[in-house]
């Protein structure tokens, strides 16, 4: 074979190979059933239903001003008989589902206040306690000891506490002028005693009572936030923080009453006047401006205290204010004349509209040494109404002869 020809025979031979298909391999078996569908998803786990909420019920609370049992740093300071029989007379219109008080003072038997120097005054000490009798044997007469420097810092003994207890209180409000008498250390003891006896307090940063009042089937969420001018409490200087409070609490509760010790003191802070209050350099707040601030944020009422003497009532988009309820049991250290000595039971009851559906105040005076009685000579009444009044013309309450708050006609 010609070399030519080998040539030609190995490329026909070539590209037979090219062309050949591969070998088939073996063929898997054909299966006969449909894959798997996937799995449908996962239905959402359902959350229970809560509980249906019990309906509303009717509610009444209790509001009186300034509470100071008696106080160490005063000779003849302490009631006697650990201040028994001193709210008798008051205790039958202090009965409500809340009965709520504003508690002027330390609770303690002994402690140092720096509220009246620098140096620190020891309480109780020599010059507070009542000068021993001359021994027998001696003729001469005693010198006679000079009158201690009065210190308005108020120590009122443990012993005196459970007389609050006895006259039906519930809840004590602690953020006013006197609760840091005694520094931290006395607030944090008052607080622990009062709770001790089963008195809720309210008042410091942090502290805001919400009560749930149960009748029969139905629940009402009550709640009481205190405010002062003063940093251990809620400030009712700041205006706008106080409304914030105001409305963080309002979605908790049923109904709300905001309480507040502030203004000018004395015989001659019976108005609230259209401007700022200050007692000294201190200042007190704009009382007008605030209360209609918490309102707007969600207070159903404003209950005052702090002036030591009443002032008048006014209503706002409906909602009570009360700028004063005075000196309520002021044993020791408080000036009761004339109007100082006139103060009073407000009481609040709601329906189960969440509305005021009763408002009523029952007048009461004081005489230095004894505890409140009702007042029959209709004083009280008048001052309320005269007050009322001429502060807020046709905002004023209505003030009725038997004691009855309505709105303005």
């Amino acid at each position: 074979m010609t070399p030519r020809a080998a040539l030609i025979v190995a490329l026909v031979a070539l590209a037979a190979c090219a062309k050949a298909p591969p070998p088939e391999g073996p063929r898997p078996a054909r299966d006969s059933a449909p894959p798997p569908a996937p799995p449908p998803p996962a239905a959402p786990i359902a959350k229970p239903e809560p509980p249906p909420r019990p309906p509303l019920g009717s509610v009444s609370l209790t509001f009186v001003g300034d509470i100071n049992l008696g106080t160490l740093t005063f000779p003849d300071g302490v009631p006697p008989s650990e201040g028994r029989g001193l709210l008798d007379a008051a205790r039958a219109d202090l009965q409500a589902d809340l009965v709520v008080g504003n508690f002027e003072g330390v609770l303690g038997d002994s402690g140092i206040t720096y509220k009246c120097g620098a140096e620190g005054r020891r309480v109780p000490d020599p010059d507070t306690l009542p000068p021993k009798p001359a021994p027998a044997r001696r003729s001469a007469k005693p010198a006679r000891p000079s009158p201690p420097r009065a210190c308005y810092a108020f120590l009122t003994p443990i012993a005196l506490a459970p007389r609050l207890v006895e006259a039906g209180f519930t809840h004590l409000n602690l953020a006013n002028n006197h609760a840091n008498d005694f520094g931290s250390g006395g607030r944090a003891t008052t607080e622990r005693i009062l709770d001790s006896l089963g008195l809720r307090t309210y008042g410091p940063l942090g502290s805001i009572a919400v009560d749930t009042l149960r009748r029969g089937d139905s629940a009402t969420v009550v709640g009481l936030v205190g405010f002062t001018t003063y940093p251990h409490s809620y400030d009712l200087l700041d205006i706008a923080r106080s409304a914030s409070v105001v409305d963080s609490v309002r979605a908790l509760v049923d109904l709300l009453v905001v309480t507040f010790h502030g203004g000018a003191e004395g015989a001659r802070a019976l108005h609230v006047p259209e401007a700022a209050e200050s007692l000294g350099s201190e200042p007190r707040g704009d009382l007008r401006a605030w209360t209609r601030a918490v309102i707007d944020a969600g207070a159903d009422a404003v209950v005052g205290h702090g002036p030591h003497v009443l002032r008048g009532i006014e209503y706002y988009e409906g909602k009570p204010i009360v700028y004063s309820l005075g000196n309520f049991l002021t044993y020791r250290g408080f000036n009761l004349a004339g109007p100082l000595g006139q103060t009073g039971v407000l009481r609040l009851e709601a329906g189960p509209d969440r509305r005021w559906r009763r408002v009523r105040f029952t007048p009461m005076s004081q005489v230095p040494g004894q505890g409140p009685a009702p007042d029959s000579t209709g004083a009280v009444l008048e001052l309320v109404r005269t007050l009322s009044r001429e502060d807020f013309g046709e905002r004023a309450a209505q003030v009725r002869e038997d004691g009855e708050i309505l709105p303005p006609e």
